[in-house]
């Protein structure tokens, strides 16, 4: 019994630590378009998907992925090839995200600001499904 206790335990206590981490990146992301400092939303966000999602595709494409697709099983392999995809789509979505909030300019109308706000939850969504499949399916087998 105790056992089970603290599987559970430890369940909750992961699941709390991975709604954090979402909420964490969430905050992040939004503040890369702060009403408040429109000045260098632009920068910023480009600075934030750099960092946390072009830098850490690259890097899991070119160090974790090979080593799965030359010792995986062939689940791990089929799993890679639709991370992969994932990327694929996310950074294109990505792109598209940026084009509009540089179309806007450095001065958004509340509409505008409203619209990225919209844009950057799905892109967000899109990323954390993507980060949840790899914590479900992928480095535990790691």
């Amino acid at each position: 019994m105790k056992d089970v206790k603290m599987d559970k335990l430890t369940k909750a206590y992961l699941d709390h630590g991975m709604i954090s981490e979402e909420m964490t990146f969430f905050k992040k992301f939004v503040e890369g378009i702060d009403a408040d400092e429109v000045e260098n939303y632009l920068s910023r966000l480009r600075t934030f998907s750099e960092e946390y999602i072009t830098n850490h595709f690259r890097f899991e494409e070119e160090e974790i992925f090979p080593m799965i697709l030359k010792y995986g099983n062939e689940k791990e392999k089929k799993m890679v090839h639709m991370l992969k995809d994932d990327h694929v789509t996310i950074l294109k979505k990505l792109d598209k995200f940026m084009k509009q909030v540089a179309s806007y300019g450095a001065h958004p109308t509340e509409k505008e600001i409203e619209e990225i706000m919209i844009s950057s939850r799905a892109l967000l969504e899109m990323v954390l499904i993507h980060a949840r499949k790899e914590d479900a399916h992928l480095f535990p087998n790691l």
